[in-house]
């Protein structure tokens, strides 16, 4: 694949390949096609940093010594005596992610932004954020550690606010998002065939309902991660303060037929709408109560913790705080949500290798600690239970009217072929053999005493 075309050539080939805005909103069907084509991580279009790096530091009056909330609330250490994360390679598609001695298992994926880069370059703290949550390792000076210490992380930068695209020749803003959605299912693809089973994607790409953004290319690329890697993708559902994120209405419990309000649905959050292909997080503060700046919809999964956040800033430092110098303000929001579900599903894959990536959702979302409704658009099944989730002996079925449809079913367990029949017949057929020579024997001896 060529890297870096004219930004005028490549904006009309997007422009030919971009959809006509549909009537209503439907569920999107995942259809398994061609395996999409995956060449060397860069930028079809050339970028350029026009904006400096993030600051990332420590509010004041914290105290780091602690264990943070979210890992108290989700009982981590006990699950951790279950799995460690070993075995499993997480993907970490975002921002970059900067190397430490406490991401020690970390290694280079690609970068999308940069021609040329390796993915271990974080000028916007998140990615090293997510990554430290996911699988960094504790230390003695503060009470920190990753949910899977022991999993491989991948860093593949996919975006960043620091960088822009030479968009010259068009102001159009589907071409933007068009571009943006090209560039992660390129990275989606290249992360399965690096092996990797869990796929974080903890910054979503927000779309208007009715914007004319092609994404056949992310379908293709999630149906052939999750179902022929047989790689579980996690999404982070959005926050509404991001670009294009306005809140979705919530559900109207009257209307029969669309209990997770598909119809009214303003604002898309891709890849999380690919549900139940990818398992979409929402995020709750460290006591489960649903924030109102996570972005709702009918695609979400489950929740997790999103406030309370500590992890690794720049050069391995426990942080938690970003922003401008002097100016930071706490982490937090639905990618490290969906970080803390990224790393519950490496415990869970290494636990159970064998399990496919919906047989891990079921047992996220059978576990999850479930809303008065049942189910809910802004925190799906529930908050996350990790130790509930490693505790099943099977998996479980997920909750009945969490997923709306399944364009793809999970397989069904292959049984085991009985050889009894054939057996039983062949031990018949072999008596009635003897029974007929000893016969014919007893019946020849008769004649010849005669």
């Amino acid at each position: 694949m060529k890297l870096a075309l004219p930004a005028a050539a490549l904006v009309a080939l997007v422009l030919a390949g971009v959809a006509a805005p549909a009537q209503a909103l439907d569920p999107p069907e995942v259809v398994l096609g061609a395996t999409p084509a995956d060449g060397n991580p860069g930028p079809e279009i050339p970028t350029k940093q026009d904006k400096g790096c993030v600051a990332a530091g420590v509010l004041r009056d914290s105290d780091l010594s602690q264990v943070p909330p979210p890992e108290q609330a989700l009982d981590l250490k006990r699950a951790r005596a279950l799995s460690t994360g070993t075995g499993v390679t997480v993907a970490v598609l975002d921002t970059g992610v900067s190397p430490s001695s406490r991401l020690p298992h970390l290694t280079a994926g690609g970068d999308y932004l940069v021609a040329g880069g390796n993915g271990l370059s974080d000028c916007d703290a998140h990615g090293t954020l997510i990554a430290g949550i996911i699988g960094g390792a504790a230390d003695s000076a503060d009470g920190f550690t990753g949910v899977a210490p022991d999993a491989r992380l991948i860093s593949i930068r996919s975006q960043s606010g620091a960088f822009e695209t030479d968009m010259a020749g068009t102001s159009d803003e589907n071409v933007r998002l068009t571009l943006q959605v090209r560039t992660l299912a390129r990275a989606i693809t290249h992360a399965a065939n690096l092996g990797a089973k869990v796929i974080s994607v903890s910054l979503p790409i927000c779309l208007p309902s009715d914007a004319r953004v092609d994404q056949s290319t992310l379908m293709a690329a999630v149906a052939y991660a999750v179902h022929v890697r047989g790689a579980l993708i996690v999404a982070g559902a959005g926050n509404t303060g991001s670009s294009g994120c306005e809140q979705n209405p919530a559900i109207d419990p009257g209307r029969p037929g669309d209990s997770r309000n598909w119809r009214d649905v303003k604002t898309i959050s891709t890849p999380g709408w690919y549900s139940p292909d990818v398992l979409t997080v929402g995020f709750t503060t460290a006591n489960g109560v649903p924030m109102e700046d996570s972005l709702t919809g009918p695609w979400v999964s489950v929740a997790a913790p999103g406030t309370g956040i500590e992890s690794l800033g720049p050069g391995g430092r426990l942080i938690n705080g970003v922003g401008e110098p002097g100016k930071l303000v706490a982490v937090g929001g639905a990618s490290f949500a969906a970080a803390y579900v990224s790393g519950v599903a490496a415990l869970l894959r290494s636990r159970f290798p064998n399990e496919t990536p919906r047989e891990i959702t079921a047992r996220l979302t059978a576990s999850a600690h479930a809303p008065a409704r049942g189910i809910d658009n802004s925190v799906g099944a529930g908050v996350i239970d990790p130790l509930a989730a490693l505790s099943y002996r099977t998996p479980p079925q997920p909750p009945t009217g969490l997923f709306r449809w399944s364009a793809l079913p999970m397989p069904k367990p292959v049984r085991p072929k009985d050889y009894r029949p054939a057996v039983i017949a062949s031990i018949v057929v072999l008596l009635a053999v003897l029974l007929g020579v000893g016969a014919n024997y007893a019946g020849s001896a008769l004649g010849r005493r005669r």
